[in-house]
């Protein structure tokens, strides 16, 4: 049953069970967690952001409310009318979960779903945002979604594909393709993609993503360019790959271009 709007005008969360979209993904019940900050009654859209987490030690019986204090969805900077979702993704096998029902539309079908329960609220802004083995599905996602994100923070996750499976750089073509779409669409609808990482493993690409977002700068009309550079870019994160969606999700969500104040205490 849909949320009464009564209900959204506070902040609050809700759990959900059996969701059309995940059906076909192994795990615990319930398999949707939202979010949403205060949404006034005349409100007629929302920006949706979408979480997807990384792996557990718990395998598959791990409960998606593991998931939900780490994960940086903190919307109390934002202002604009937002709920914010983290998907349970699909079980494999050992601590590892992907998110198949998330492709081939499966991400549009979930946006969806949760305007759905929010009472068919139109969508405006969305963003997608990755932790650890959550941020590489992400990128499968932007690869072909419709409805592409607006937005892409991804943590401490640039792992790369599997060689053996082929180029595992091979989805820096995908955020070459997307930021040229973002860059073409600025300013009239800013975008951004903040990039954390620690150095052991997601270093390498990261790095690479950065020489990627660094030719589309030099592209760009010099004017907005260093604006530009503070929504686009990517840094070393300064705290452990558990702690870095939640020390910089909630600065983020409240302002993409934001500079990490990494000396604050955690």
């Amino acid at each position: 049953m849909p949320l009464h709007r009564t209900a959204l005008a506070t902040p609050g969360e809700a759990y959900f069970s059996h969701t059309p979209a995940l059906r076909g993904h192994a795990g615990t019940q319930p398999d949707l967690y939202l979010r949403w900050n205060a949404i006034p009654p005349a409100a007629t859209a929302v920006d949706v952001v979408v979480h997807l987490h990384g792996f557990s030690q718990q395998a598959g019986e791990m409960p998606l409310s593991e998931k939900v204090p780490r994960s940086g969805l903190d919307l109390s900077g934002r202002a604009r009318p937002t709920v914010a979702l983290i998907p349970r993704g699909n079980w494999v096998r050992y601590s590892w979960y992907d998110f198949p029902c998330l492709l081939e539309g499966g991400f549009d079908a979930l946006i969806d779903y949760a305007r759905g329960e929010l009472g068919g609220l139109d969508l405006d802004r969305v963003i997608l945002t990755g932790h650890s083995g959550g941020v590489m599905p992400a990128l499968g996602v932007v690869a072909e979604a419709c409805r592409q994100p607006d937005e892409l923070h991804l943590y401490d996750g640039l792992y790369g594909r599997d060689p053996a499976l082929g180029d595992p750089l091979r989805d820096l073509a995908t955020i070459d393709r997307w930021l040229g779409e973002r860059f073409a669409a600025e300013p009239a609808r800013p975008g951004a993609l903040r990039v954390l990482y620690v150095e052991r493993q997601t270093g390498p690409m990261s790095r690479e993503v950065q020489a990627v977002i660094d030719r589309h700068l030099a592209s760009a009309d010099p004017g907005p360019r260093a604006l530009l550079s503070q929504r686009y870019r990517v840094e070393p994160s300064h705290v452990p790959h558990g702690y870095v969606a939640w020390r910089c999700g909630p600065d983020f969500l409240a302002d993409p271009g934001a500079t990490i104040a990494w000396d604050r205490p955690f």
